[in-house]
Formats: structure tokens, C-alpha cells, sequence
């Protein structure tokens, strides 16, 4: 299963770079970017360890040249693999409990928590590794909303597929509405 969402993500990343190539700001930031939905997807579908490792396999399969290093593209996967998971354990810490799939304002709150972790994340590790990847101030601003409008579409996707065929309750638990 992490192979098949590795390769889905992939999948994803390249169609969003085609889908939205006149939206790029620089060759890892879009101000749209449908792939984070699909890492907060992977870590609430997946759990946290499956989840990690589907978005480092898929961001691996992408085998990204825009790095000056093999060291700055692995560090670039692992911050995006970490950040949904970083993003659901502050969530569940300041909730003390787990997000609730049928919420769509915990989704959204959720998806907010991982475009923070995300955009600091990675560039911290451009800060420290590859200086090179700062291109303009705007760059911050764009990547967390590129990744917040993402989790929308994707929020937004999920919540009506919700509404239609229903929440497996043996999974995650109450299917309540919001």
C-alpha cells in the first residue's frame, strides 16, 4: 500500500507541476499545490510511520534535479513527509484526541497547522542547505498558501466523498457532520 500511494503522489506532484506550471513561483513553490492535501491525507489514512513513508518514497520517486545535492533533495523529502505528521501531533496534543475525518473544520484546521510546519520546515532546511532555493520574500507567503489552497481543494474533495458514500465507522470512528 505505501508503494501504490508513493507512486500516487508522484503522480500527483507532476500533474500539479503541468496543471498549474503558470502559478509557479520557483521550482518548489506553486500558489497552488494539490499534493498537500495528499500528505495530510497519507498520515490520516496511512497513520504516521505508513504515511511518512509514502510521501518520502513518492518525492523519491520524483528524482527532483532542482537540487544543488543528494543531501538537500532527501532533506527537502524528509521535510515533506514530516510536516503532516508534525501537524497532527500538535493537533491531537492540543485536543487531546485524534482529528476527526467527518469535520470538515478540523480537516481545515489541521491542513492550516501542516502549511505552517511545511513552509517553516522546508525553509529552515533551504536556510541551512541551500541558500540558493530563496528566490523572492513573496516565496514564504506563496508556499503556505499554495499548500493551504491545495488542502482545500483536496478538504474540500474529501468532505463532499464523505457526504456521498458515506464514513467507514469501523476506521474512524463517529460520522458525525459538521
Amino acid at each position: 500500500m505505501i508503494f501504490v500511494a508513493a507512486a500516487l503522489y508522484a503522480v500527483v506532484r507532476m500533474t500539479n507541476d503541468w496543471l498549474f506550471q503558470s502559478l509557479e513561483i520557483s521550482a518548489q513553490i506553486n500558489w497552488i499545490y494539490l499534493p498537500a492535501f495528499l500528505r495530510v491525507f497519507y498520515v490520516l489514512l496511512l497513520g504516521r510511520v505508513n504515511g511518512f513513508l509514502a510521501i518520502f518514497f513518492g518525492g523519491l520517486m520524483l528524482g527532483d534535479a532542482t537540487f544543488s545535492s543528494q543531501i538537500n533533495w532527501l532533506a527537502n523529502n524528509v521535510s515533506a513527509a514530516l510536516s503532516p505528521v508534525l501537524a497532527f501531533l500538535i493537533f491531537e496534543f492540543w485536543l487531546r484526541r485524534p482529528v476527526n475525518l467527518s469535520s470538515l473544520r478540523e480537516l481545515v484546521q489541521v491542513s492550516l497547522i501542516y502549511c505552517l510546519f511545511n513552509t517553516v520546515l522546508h525553509h529552515l532546511m533551504w536556510a541551512v542547505l541551500d541558500p540558493s532555493q530563496f528566490h523572492q520574500p513573496l516565496q514564504v507567503l506563496g508556499m503556505m498558501m499554495g499548500d493551504f489552497l491545495g488542502c482545500l481543494i483536496g478538504v474540500g474533495l474529501l468532505k463532499v466523498a464523505i457526504d456521498r458514500f458515506g464514513l467507514p465507522k469501523d476506521r474512524f470512528g463517529s460520522s458525525s457532520q459538521d
